[in-house]
């Protein structure tokens, strides 16, 4: 009789974004449960990690995010799982996140700011939509999100990422080419066929006004600059044409130095237009630059950890960069989004491996459709509930209130023998049986929204009553709360593999016996480099637009969204959507919702001796920072939003108070005022080690250990701390890990991995 195969038991460890899709790709397979018994061992009363939020179930069910998610259509891994999760949840049409669809909303630009000489300047960033060629459905105007997620294994390469800066540069010039002529249905018919006309002279294919000939006159003066941005045009679609890549990159170069040359002269146009020629040209050295390094530094059959050992800067000026597009957000943009300054402080100049800014920087340039997807209903929402959902549904089970404490290594083995937990507290119905939702309601939803709460569901814990009581914060890494029981999980008897989602902040504390086994480990965490991060979130009695908020000047979807303002928190973003999905009374809605993120400048070193007071302190600091950050920048960001704006006189810089939105409705007695009134709007500090975001200086990518080689023969790992590829912290980067994790598990090589553009170089 043939012997049947054991199921082998697997712990993931943390509930995070990466251990979610560990699972998930774990168990994509109808047979999956004969060969795997899946537990994720949790702690608190939730799973998302940097990821997760919270509905106040005092405050309308307000939504809580740890800081500005969303994902950039560069995201070929994330939006690809998230597509097959909605895909097997076949939710029902009246669910208020139904489908892939909608579950994500696009745009295609973001605002960056911009010193100028003495002047701080908003530069829209516009990305335009680009469909690769994708056909619509029959009815629809633009292809959807599915579509073009299917074209993500062609565009996660290299050579498809240089052909991007290149059509965006070219995008540039013809968009600045049609800008020279004075009839604006001409501009339009440019950029829209990019059928470029002879000066001067009508198209070819029309006749006359009444069959649609247009003015094809250039603004007078402009003739030569219309002249040469053709020739600019010409040339590098010649030197492309032949593969030329070093002519390209001297075209941009000399493009860039003749829009140099009008615009130190004064030319150009009013300051506007100017700014646009200028921009123009940075846009151009910037590209030119990469496209030298790219070539120079042989990264398309290389790749880019070659070039880990520099700084993103240094390889800039290396090939070439000025001085001026260096100091320019095309260059911060990517160290101000990940997040790269060291221990978070702004006031140093951020750095970053240059192999990880080169590759997130011209992946971001090759979009599936367009620039940027942001979340319907907040991430716990629109990312992990669905995630959460569908493991449920497969039969993944879920340890809420258990805490990591300790893994260690078998004796004379390479192996995970043993891992200690904290059980936090006792679910009634038993430990793998918590319900951790709650619904919100309102009159928009055809149906109510399963959430989650900011806080453990008492009512089905046995100590749920002296938890309330107590307020104890079960994800703090300083929770006093005593655990109600010690569990250790053994091999053998309780799993067989172990998926370690768990952030590398807080590994030091919990496998100081594999980095005493293995020198690796111990040299992975050692070099760690992780910044602490915080966030605000305000509602308010007025919209950004009615507040003075000016972002595009031409027809682009207009949208509050940036991540390089003034200082911390240098993110900000409207949010006014996920309004829809609290508890607001119909009569005391508030008109907008705004969420700032950045870095919190910490030089600490958390040894976990700190005390129970001070994550307390630290978030009355961020509180005090946030209250100075609107009172120093608030009329800056909305010049409408201003005390003397507002109010007829008083401070002409300074963010009105009075803006913000209160709990409850207000009478003359409870009212408070100034800055009093920040006290109802929303502040944190992700200063637990395991919340820290985890950075990518130069040559730290070769200390990072990858899934499949973590030197325990048992021991996968996941999460963007771990050497995935891209090596940068994010929702793709953890996407990617926790595949590379789940293969591991299976068997599966890395050389065979489903991770798309894992391996993005050109074969030679």
């Amino acid at each position: 009789m043939a012997r049947s195969r054991k199921v082998k038991k697997i712990a993931v460890l943390g509930g995070g974004p990466s251990a979610l899709v560990a699972a998930f790709r774990l168990t994509d397979k109808p047979d999956w449960a004969s060969k795997y018994e899946i537990t994720v061992y949790q702690q608190g009363w939730r799973v998302g990690g940097k990821c997760a939020t919270g509905r106040d179930l005092d405050r309308s069910k307000r939504l809580y995010e740890h800081g500005i998610h969303g994902f950039l259509g560069c995201y070929y891994n994330a939006l690809t799982v998230m597509k097959d999760v909605f895909a097997e949840l076949r939710r029902p049409a009246n669910h208020p996140v139904p489908d892939f669809e909608s579950a994500f909303h696009a745009m295609s630009g973001v605002i960056r700011y911009e010193m100028d000489g003495d002047k701080l300047k908003k530069w829209p960033i516009y990305a335009p939509p680009d469909w690769h060629d994708v056909k619509p459905k029959r009815g629809a105007k633009e292809p959807t999100l599915t579509q073009m997620v299917e074209k993500a294994p062609e565009l996660a390469k290299i050579d498809v990422w240089v052909k991007g800066l290149i059509r965006l540069a070219k995008a540039s010039m013809l968009q600045a080419y049609a800008k020279t002529f004075r009839n604006l249905e001409t501009y339009a018919y440019i950029l829209k066929t990019q059928d470029i006309p002879q000066s001067g002279g009508a198209h070819p294919a029309h006749s006359d006004p009444a069959n649609g000939v247009f003015d094809m006159r250039i603004n007078e003066g402009e003739e030569a600059f219309n002249a040469a941005i053709l020739g600019f045009l010409s040339r590098t679609a010649a030197a492309e044409k032949r593969g030329d890549l070093k002519g390209v990159a001297a075209t941009f170069r000399e493009a860039r130095d003749h829009l140099s040359v009008i615009v130190e002269a004064g030319g150009g146009g009013d300051e506007s237009a100017r700014d646009r020629l200028r921009r123009l040209a940075l846009l151009l050295d910037f590209f030119s630059a990469i496209i030298r390094g790219v070539v120079a530094d042989r990264i398309m059959a290389r790749g880019f950890a070659g070039i880990d050992r520099y700084d993103h800067v240094d390889w800039l000026r290396k090939h070439g960069a000025a001085e001026e597009t260096i100091n320019s957000p095309l260059t911060s943009s990517t160290p101000n989004i990940t997040y790269q300054y060291p221990e978070g402080d702004s006031l140093r100049p951020p750095v970053m491996a240059a192999g990880a800014w080169l590759h997130w920087s011209m992946m971001t340039f090759t979009y599936m459709g367009r620039f940027i997807e942001l979340f319907e209903a907040g991430s716990g929402e629109t990312l992990i509930a669905p995630l959460y959902d569908a493991l449920v549904k497969r039969g993944v089970k879920f340890a809420f209130f258990h805490r990591v404490k300790e893994m260690r290594v078998a004796d004379g083995e390479m192996a995970v023998d043993e891992i200690d937990i904290d059980v936090q507290a006792t679910v009634k119905k038993g430990a793998l049986d918590y319900q951790p939702y709650i619904t919100v309601k309102n009159p928009g939803l055809k149906r109510p929204l399963e959430c989650w709460p900011d806080r453990p569901l008492y009512d089905q814990l046995e100590e749920g009553a002296a938890l309330a009581a107590c307020g104890a914060d079960l994800e703090s890494f300083w929770c006093d709360w005593a655990p109600v029981g010690r569990k250790t999980l053994r091999r053998g008897r309780d799993f067989d593999d172990v998926i370690l989602g768990i952030s590398i902040g807080a590994l030091p504390f919990i496998t100081a016996d594999l980095a005493q086994r293995h020198r690796p480990w111990k040299k992975m965490l050692a070099e760690r480099r992780t910044v602490v991060t915080q966030a605000m979130q305000i509602w308010m009695n007025e919209t950004p637009w009615a507040l003075g908020w000016a972002g595009y000047t031409n027809s682009y979807d207009d949208y509050m969204l940036s991540a390089n303002f003034m200082t911390q928190p240098n993110g900000q973003g409207d949010f006014t959507k996920y309004i829809e999905y609290e508890e607001w009374p119909e009569d005391h809605r508030p008109k907008a919702l705004m969420l700032l993120c950045g870095t919190l400048p910490f030089y600490h070193e958390i040894d976990g001796t700190e005390g129970a007071e001070f994550p307390l302190r630290i978030k009355a600091q961020v509180k005090a920072q946030s209250i100075q950050f609107l009172q120093t920048t608030g009329g800056f960001m909305l010049p409408g939003a201003t005390v003397a704006g507002r109010q007829g006189y008083g401070d002409p810089f300074a963010f009105d108070f009075d803006l913000l939105h209160p709990v409850k409705p207000e009478t003359a007695t409870t009212r408070k005022r100034g800055a009093q009134r920040f006290d109802d709007q929303y502040w944190r500090v992700n200063l637990s080690p395991s919340e820290h975001y985890v950075s990518t200086p130069p040559g730290s990518t070769k200390y990072r250990l990858p899934a499949h080689d973590t030197g325990f023969a048992n021991l996968s790992i996941a999460g963007d701390w771990t050497e995935n590829g891209l090596n940068v912290g994010s929702m793709e980067g953890s996407v990617r890990s926790g595949i590379l994790a789940a293969e591991a598990v299976m068997g599966v090589p890395r050389s065979r991995s489903s991770v798309i553009g894992l391996d993005p170089r050109v074969k030679t």
